[in-house]
């Protein structure tokens, strides 16, 4: 994952362990101008190698299991764990026919839309695309089958948005996850307003459609203190917000987050779960190698709590 700073500086994780380094007496060497990866050698001549926030604390297996997000929903449903109702397309027949293929016409029978499209494999939501009729799922399938091999089609499950990250099996940190918004001044069309939003990108074609959702578009002027909600995922790169929860975290909660890293074989991973109201936790994805400069930007509070996470991971990976 890249996590450069969009001024252009070194990430926010190299900056970070540049003092963990000095602090421990390691020496670091960037692999790059903006470490992007990089060298950690102990006084021992122990080498340790990173790549954007990949460090040696997972294997290469469990990290290609939790990238795959079919596979590891597989597994974790086997460890009884919740995950939402899938349907695994491939590309190639969308490609081929320009139809729905007949398991994914049987699968939309069992219940009602929204469906969420995602490329199986992927980080930060990109390309994550609500369909909310038949009629919207083909063009939605075949724009994401022109760039990616498998897709996955997903039953909404509507609830509180969460990411747990978790080390060793204990709970690091937790936040709420908000979707991108923006609040109407009665002035500014809703183009301005996004424009004043440095992290979300006015060209994504998510927007004018979730917009639409609303009988909005990109020229309508809100109300004064209206919220409008911009695209349906939550995901920080894209421009959400995150509220810190980890003190009011439900044991359920810290339960079902630990339970997934362990049965994916993962010593540190971001877990993204959804709580419906009345139902137990679902687990939407893991990630075996979360980032978290878009929270450490969000202010004080987060940069430090970012800050205390990356201690913990720097002395597992490198202690």
């Amino acid at each position: 994952m890249d996590e450069t700073d969009h001024s252009g500086r070194r990430s926010v994780v190299y900056r970070l362990l540049e003092q963990y380094c000095t602090q421990n007496g390691l020496r670091l060497t960037a692999g790059d101008p903006y470490g992007h990866a990089g060298l950690v050698e102990g006084p021992s001549g122990k080498r340790w190698f990173f790549k954007g926030t990949h460090f040696d604390l997972n294997s290469l297996g469990a990290s290609e299991i939790a990238d795959d997000k079919a596979y590891a929903a597989k597994f974790l449903k086997a460890a009884g764990i919740g995950v939402p109702d899938t349907c695994f397309v491939f590309a190639a027949d969308i490609r081929k026919s320009g139809d729905l293929p007949p398991d994914l016409l049987e699968f939309i029978k069992t219940g009602s839309f929204p469906v969420f499209v995602k490329p199986n494999i992927g980080q930060e939501g990109q390309g994550v695309t609500r369909a909310d009729s038949r009629r919207e799922l083909l063009p939605v399938l075949q724009n994401l089958a022109e760039t990616n091999e498998h897709l996955l089609v997903q039953k909404e499950v509507r609830g509180t948005e969460l990411r747990v990250i978790v080390l060793d099996g204990d709970v690091l940190c937790a936040m709420e996850r908000h979707p991108p918004a923006v609040t109407g001044d009665g002035r500014n069309r809703i183009s301005e307003l996004i424009a004043a939003k440095v992290k979300i990108d006015p060209a994504d074609s998510r927007i004018a459609s979730h917009l639409a959702r609303q009988g909005l578009t990109l020229e309508s002027v809100p109300e004064a203190g209206s919220a409008i909600s911009l695209m349906p995922v939550a995901n920080l790169s894209a421009g959400g917000t995150a509220r810190i929860v980890t003190d009011g975290l439900s044991q359920e909660v810290r339960s079902t987050a630990t339970l997934s890293a362990i049965s994916l074989g993962l010593r540190y991973a971001g877990v993204d779960l959804i709580l419906p109201d009345g139902s137990p936790p679902m687990v939407l994805e893991v990630n075996a190698a979360p980032g978290l400069s878009n929270l450490y930007r969000q202010g004080e509070r987060e940069a430090a709590l970012v800050e205390n996470v990356y201690t913990s991971v720097f002395l597992a990976a490198f202690g």
